[in-house]
């Protein structure tokens, strides 16, 4: 259906009239002739209708057989639009100069997106490439991406791998990280094994050093366990580099606070709208200034805009503004208690994840309006920590 309409508005159509006693015998002579007539609705002696521009003056001498007089009413399509405008030269130069100016704008980069990064800032890959040269308002085809690539690695740390892609007026930067190798030790800087926590000794692997403490000792935090001061046959001290893995079981106590009264930000359903225009890395506002009451949540959509499958140097950026509103919270016991446990999942994923907890013991109360939970871990872990010798002292 686009297609039929789409030809129709390029050949250019008109709506006619017919008005007459005859009028069924005018629409038989238009049928036995096959010319196309849509949308034709007939209400007494009058008859209306569409057909091309140019089989028009076919209707006009079926109507003068059948005695109905033809008149036209309406005037549509491309043919009619370029007579309209045919005396404004200065729109026709303008829309030549716009469309040059879109293929012109089209040849350059507009927009960068970094993939891949992790741990690298976007920030800094993009003032990498902007020293290279590579930046919004760059032509396309002075970059040379492959000498770029080349000097992305040299010039970026803990990066193994990157790739410049350049799609139309975009260029997409693939970046793969490298994973950092552990931090070399210097065997040449004197140190100490110390307990960094409280504990009993299970068992030990002293790579370098001499042995201070033996296995079911108790350890309080920086005891030294293995010392990096030996000495030789004639009684001289030499220092050295002591280096151990020292497994000690060791508690530690963890407490999480639930209050029983909080405060949640609930949505209202109301929202407020904003949009933007961005042009070469500003943003022009397409709104009356007006304030946004607090508290809200934003959401943000950027939409690059196109001409012919061509990206230009324009984004229409809209935001929506979720008003929001305090709304009171208020928790049981048994409710506190859940998220007291969920909450103490997490940290102990996270302070014992290389650690074998051995046993745990929780406890739970209520203060006023507040849920304590505590807990005690006893867990086997390696509390081995390196620590220097000050030689010069």
């Amino acid at each position: 259906m686009f297609i039929l309409n789409l030809i129709r508005y390029l050949r250019g159509y008109v709506w006619f009239e017919a008005r007459g006693v005859f009028v069924e015998r005018f629409l038989n002579l238009v049928a036995r002739n096959h010319i196309p007539v849509w949308s034709g609705q007939k209400r007494g002696d009058v008859y209306t209708g569409c057909v091309i521009a140019g089989d028009y003056r076919k209707l006009r001498e079926h109507a003068k057989k059948a005695g109905v007089k033809l008149h036209v009413t309406g005037k549509k399509g491309a043919p009619f639009q370029r007579r309209r405008y045919r005396g404004r030269t200065g729109l026709v130069v303008g829309l030549v100069i716009f469309l040059g100016f879109v293929l012109g704008m089209s040849r350059f980069v507009w927009r960068i997106e970094v993939n891949g990064n992790e741990k690298l800032q976007e920030t800094t890959i993009l003032q990498t490439l902007e020293a290279l040269g590579v930046r919004p308002g760059t032509l396309r085809s002075s970059i040379d991406v492959r000498d770029c690539e080349r000097r992305l690695l040299l010039m970026l740390d803990n990066v193994s791998w990157a790739a410049l892609n350049i799609e139309g007026s975009a260029i997409h930067v693939e970046i793969s990280e490298a994973t950092p190798p552990p931090p070399m030790v210097d065997p040449k800087e004197p140190c100490n094994v110390v307990a960094g926590q409280a504990g009993q000794i299970l068992s030990m692997n002293v790579f370098d050093g001499q042995t201070l403490i033996g296995i079911g000792d108790t350890v309080l935090p920086g005891d030294i366990i293995v010392s990096g001061i030996t000495q030789d046959q004639r009684g001289q001290s030499l220092f050295r580099h002591a280096r151990a893995e020292v497994i000690a079981q060791v508690q530690q106590d963890v407490e999480v606070e639930i209050p029983l009264n909080q405060t949640e930000y609930v949505e209202t359903g109301k929202t407020m709208k904003r949009r933007y225009l961005g042009v070469f890395g500003g943003e022009l506002p397409l709104f009356l200034p007006f304030s946004i009451p607090s508290p809200y949540r934003v959401e943000r959509e950027e939409t690059r805009l196109t001409m012919f499958s061509r990206e230009l140097p324009l984004t229409l950026l809209r935001e929506e503004y979720i008003l929001m509103e305090e709304s009171p919270l208020i928790y049981t016991e048994e409710e506190a208690r859940k998220l007291a446990l969920l909450e103490l999942s997490l940290l102990e994923k996270a302070t014992f994840d290389d650690a074998e907890i051995v046993n745990k013991e929780i406890r739970g109360r209520l203060e006023g309006q507040v849920f304590l939970l505590n807990a005690t871990y006893t867990c086997n872990m390696n509390i081995a920590l390196e620590q220097k010798i000050a030689v010069d002292e």
